[in-house]
């Protein structure tokens, strides 16, 4: 009998407990949009994750040690809200916040199992990641972290989190450095957005879930006492605050897995979170899928858009766009733009990617290479490759180049020194750097939104609400816009002009332009001004002598261009990096070499499953007429929108007589495999 009331007594404990915390919870939300916080509180839904049995890295002319520590060396970033052991300790969130009424518990929230699920890569654990984090993540002592009361080590990206591609065939998972990644960066905000919020409300309501108990215990250690358990609580809470007062970004064309609208993301960063500008921001609506890096180190211009030359102002700018501290209020003299970069770092990066040879010179190309197509995959036809390579030379290489595997790459023809002006003085670059072909808008057809951001945003770096001037004071050069053509009396006047700017240059005709504070800066010299100055007050910190800097600048000056078009590099690889096109809109180079029509409308992302026969990311049909932007967790791009378009690079023109972007006649079915097979070989 006594056993019998024991348990009556202990269900309706709980049974009132549990209510009495539903009450509380309820109480809680009402003094907001309920259901706001719930969907806040709420995570995104995560395609299934299968771990294959094997994992091969290919090919790429890196060892073991070179590929760790590139995966994890630090940028100094900030990316994520919260300090290092913060997110060592926190757990996954519960798929609903009512599962906050249960005594669960869940797995952390950098588990293989679960952190793979937004497309990052399972780390091991080594000297260069400690804790086993994903592949990109990396801690940076002593930084502020937003609401957190000290310096605390923060966690951020690090060049691997956006460059490591992976994809998956039978039962093998392949590992693809400087590869584009497919990872999910929104759906990663939401995630540790919801598990942060949790941990929240569990440390404020008596609810059976103990889950703040256990962050606390894992966070504090040997340090735990009821005193310090309250101030983490309250330290949980200022960091929530602080990451919830920033708002949230506004989404114009949803990036989805795989992409990633940087350029916006770098200047909203750095015109607008950091100056605390609002007026700076841009909306997101222009996503690209990640660049593959290798041998990029020797192109004499960078990015999709052609838009960077010099290696130390794009990795800088790079770190800058993943929350990298930077010091935009001290009296000039006195710190203004010093930052957290660690050029030490981003330079031993680029010397890894490089090689230490010079490419023309030594014949070969050094430093990590384009991956090499791995038996596993199929063997390669190679009678069919010698009909595709005949089809490239004829048909793809007079904007794509001579394969770089050839003899003839290395010749004067392509690797030419970059000729430009500093000071008012003609100078030459000590070295040859392969000149890359771009593509004006009009030829190749594709999507411009990419394009059009450098070349029509412009930043207010005056202060304007806030009062406070950036200080940018920093000379650039940049191609003289060729505002003359068709026209030999404004020729002319471009040529006195180009003369009376510190006279041209080469080709291009690069000339300096002095770059200050103003209302409506052009974004990509603004942009390249700044990363420029953070560059310089880290030479000054560091005690770099004049004559040292180039060698950390890559003996290139910083040149910027915007509106030029797009970059036709080399495909060195290319088969390596699905989806296609600048913006990710074409699954695969079956589809790419064929008319605009006859490319999927919709295309499934997040998928790591290859398909090796039209080589890319394996589709399902999609032939409905609409699509919501994910399903089973998984992201559906719709190429009818402004951003992520399909169109361009075509070959063959549509059914209805489209031939806009139209590059060359229809290729046959066997023309594409060969094309395709010869690709393999790159």
């Amino acid at each position: 009998m006594r056993i019998s009331l024991s348990l009556f007594l202990s269900k309706r404990f709980w049974i009132t407990a549990i209510c009495v915390a539903i009450l509380a919870l309820i109480f809680v939300l009402r003094s907001s949009a309920v259901r706001v916080i719930v969907e806040n509180l709420t995570p995104p839904s995560l395609p299934k994750y299968i771990q294959p049995e094997k994992r091969e890295y290919l090919a790429q002319n890196w060892d073991e040690k070179t590929s760790e520590q590139f995966h994890h060396i630090s940028q100094g970033t900030g990316t994520l809200p919260i300090p290092y052991d913060w997110l060592v300790a926190l757990e996954q969130p519960e798929k609903s916040v009512w599962g906050l009424l249960w005594p669960s518990r869940e797995g952390a929230f950098t588990d293989p199992d679960y952190i793979q699920r937004y497309g990052f890569i399972s780390g091991t654990t080594s000297a260069h990641n400690p804790d086993g984090l994903p592949i990109g993540f990396a801690g940076t002592a002593f930084q502020n972290v937003s609401g957190y009361p000290t310096l605390t080590t923060s966690v951020g990206f690090t060049c691997a989190a956006c460059h490591t591609g992976k994809f998956t065939q039978g039962d093998t998972e392949y590992i693809v450095n400087g590869g584009p990644a497919v990872t999910d960066l929104n759906a990663l905000t939401k995630g540790l957005g919801s598990a942060l919020g949790q941990t929240l409300i569990a440390s404020k309501l008596p609810l059976p879930n103990k889950r703040f108990n256990r962050f606390a215990k894992a966070v504090l250690g040997d340090t735990y006492t009821q005193t310090a358990k309250a101030q983490l609580a309250k330290d949980l809470e200022s960091v929530v605050n602080a990451v919830a007062a920033t708002g949230g970004d506004v989404i114009d064309v949803a990036e989805g897995f795989g992409r990633l609208d940087a350029l916006n993301r770098i200047g909203n960063q750095v015109f607008s979170t950091n100056t605390k500008q609002r007026e700076n921001y841009a909306p997101i609506d222009a996503p690209v899928n990640y660049p593959h890096i290798w041998t990029s180190s020797w192109f004499d211009w960078v990015q999709y858009d052609g838009s960077i030359m010099q290696p130390l102002v794009r990795n800088s700018g790079e770190a800058l766009g993943v929350h990298a501290a930077i010091n935009t209020t001290a009296p000039k003299g006195e710190g203004r733009f010093s930052s957290s970069v660690p050029v030490k770092n981003l330079k031993w990066i680029e010397d890894s990617l490089a090689g230490d040879k010079n490419p023309m010179q030594a014949g070969a190309f050094g430093g990590l290479h384009g991956p090499t197509w791995p038996a596993s995959l199929g063997t390669i036809d190679t009678a069919l490759a010698a009909k595709g390579q005949a089809l490239y030379e004829r048909r793809c290489m007079g904007c794509h180049l001579p394969a770089l595997n050839s003899d003839e790459i290395f010749t004067e023809r392509y690797f030419k020194p970059i000729e430009y002006i500093q000071n008012g003085q003609q100078k030459k670059t000590p070295e040859a750097f392969l000149a890359v072909n771009i593509l004006p808008l009009r030829v190749i057809g594709t999507d411009s939104a990419q394009a059009d951001i450098l070349a029509k945003r412009t930043v207010n770096t005056t202060g304007g609400t806030t009062g406070k001037s950036m200080g940018i004071d920093a000379t650039v050069c940049t191609p003289l816009p060729d505002f003359g053509a068709g026209n030999p009396r404004l020729a002319k006047a471009r040529l006195d002009t180009a003369v009376t700017q510190r006279t041209k240059s080469g080709e291009n005709q690069l000339v300096e332009v002095d770059v200050t504070d103003g209302p409506m800066v052009s974004f990509a010299l603004a942009l390249g001004a700044v990363v420029q100055q953070v560059n310089d007050q880290w030479f000054d910190q560091n005690f770099i002598p004049e004559e040292l800097r180039p060698y950390f600048e890559g003996e290139r000056p910083n040149c910027l261009q915007s509106g030029a078009g797009y970059k036709a590099r080399p495909l060195n690889g290319v088969w390596a990096t699905g989806p296609f096109l600048h913006n990710g809109s074409v699954p695969t180079l079956d589809d790419l070499l064929r008319p605009v029509d006859q490319r999927p409308e919709f295309v499934r992302l997040g998928t790591l499953e290859f398909d090796v026969q039209k080589v890319g990311v394996k589709q399902p049909i999609l032939d409905k007429s609409h699509y919501p932007l994910y399903q089973d967790g998984l992201f559906i791009l719709d190429t009818k929108l402004d951003g992520n378009r399909n169109t361009g690079h075509a070959f063959g023109a549509s059914a209805n007589g489209d031939k806009t972007g139209v590059i060359g006649p229809e290729f046959t079915d066997q023309e594409r495999a060969a094309i395709i097979e010869y690709l393999k070989t790159l």
